[in-house]
């Protein structure tokens, strides 16, 4: 647990100095250009905002504010980023948990039926659709979705969180989370699919398994006691170090469907320049990142006793 906290400090750093080098002006974006500005009003704006020190002056500043609990505030448009961050957050986290349980349900389904119906029509079509789920860029899918669903048929909305006059409708929230989920999965199950059928492929001719059956046990318990537990633990490991993808992927899909997520704040703070709300992003993506990591490495112990066996020596 204590190397995330080199990991979060490198991540800011770099994040940082990198947005530092990068071209354009926070403060003459907040004008929409230097033209706009006399010079007096440009340093006295530089000045205020803290802009005018050193760069490692700016950081440091920046991080022990940080580890006081201030996160600072927008530079856009003077709100505490703090609720603006969790806020993002909050959204982006319904987003991911929606998008990964459906991915999970599918990948363990299509997975395991094409796994125990190897060579046949089920599997080849299955790891066809697989295939192409694992090439398809996610901003080509959603524009896509968004052509047919709410272009052509007018089923779904195509952009938001939910419609303007009817932001408490769960049924309305439903419908403008469909598309986004939709894209998300269709463009992850992909490996996930072809790594369940490999392994359960693996666990049905391995040893144990053949074992456990000569002993006549029933098909229930075979499944959920003896090819499951294995034949999963490979997916959650991947599934840990796959996450920061998802995660990049969840960014383009909430830019493509306006979902105002912390992938949105991401892609805006850049553009803008907006440095105090993109280091408090960057931060907070990691932190979720470093999270599922370590749930994937929890769950990975709980399936496999034999690890649980070797932590505890």
């Amino acid at each position: 647990m204590l190397g995330i906290i080199p990991q979060l400090m490198l991540l800011s750093i770099l994040a940082f100095l990198i947005m530092k080098v990068a071209p354009g002006d926070p403060v003459a974006s907040l004008v929409g250009g230097r033209e706009f500005m006399t010079e007096a009003d440009y340093q006295r704006v530089s000045r205020n905002l803290g802009l005018d020190r050193p760069v490692l002056v700016q950081y440091g500043i920046w991080f022990e504010n940080i580890l006081n609990g201030d996160w600072g505030r927008s530079i856009a448009d003077g709100r505490e980023i703090r609720g603006i961050v969790l806020e993002g957050l909050r959204v982006t986290l319904v987003l991911v948990g929606f998008s990964w349980l459906t991915i999970t349900l599918l990948a363990i389904g299509a997975g395991y039926w094409a796994g125990t119906r190897a060579h046949s029509w089920p599997d080849y079509v299955i790891s066809t659709l697989a295939l192409v789920s694992f090439a398809t860029p996610a901003f080509w899918l959603g524009l896509i979705l968004i052509l047919i669903f709410s272009v052509r048929l007018e089923w779904l909305p195509s952009a938001g969180q939910s419609t303007l006059g009817r932001e408490g409708g769960l049924a309305d929230q439903a419908a403008h989370l469909v598309l986004p989920v939709m894209t998300i999965v269709l463009t992850h199950v992909g490996p996930c699919i072809r790594l369940v059928r490999g392994s359960v492929r693996d666990v049905l001719s391995a040893d144990f398994f053949r074992a456990a059956r000569a002993r006549g046990l029933a098909r229930t318990t075979l499944i959920l006691r003896y090819l499951l537990p294995n034949a999963l633990t490979p997916f959650i490991t991947w599934a840990g170090f796959s996450f920061p993808l998802l995660v990049g992927g969840i960014f383009i899909v909430e830019w493509v469907f306006g979902w105002p997520g912390i992938g949105r704040l991401f892609l805006q703070a850049a553009i803008s320049r907006n440095y105090p709300l993109l280091m408090a992003v960057v931060l907070v993506t990691g932190v979720l990142v470093i999270i599922g990591n370590l749930v994937a490495d929890l769950l990975v112990a709980w399936l496999n006793p034999k690890l649980r066996r070797g932590h505890g020596r």
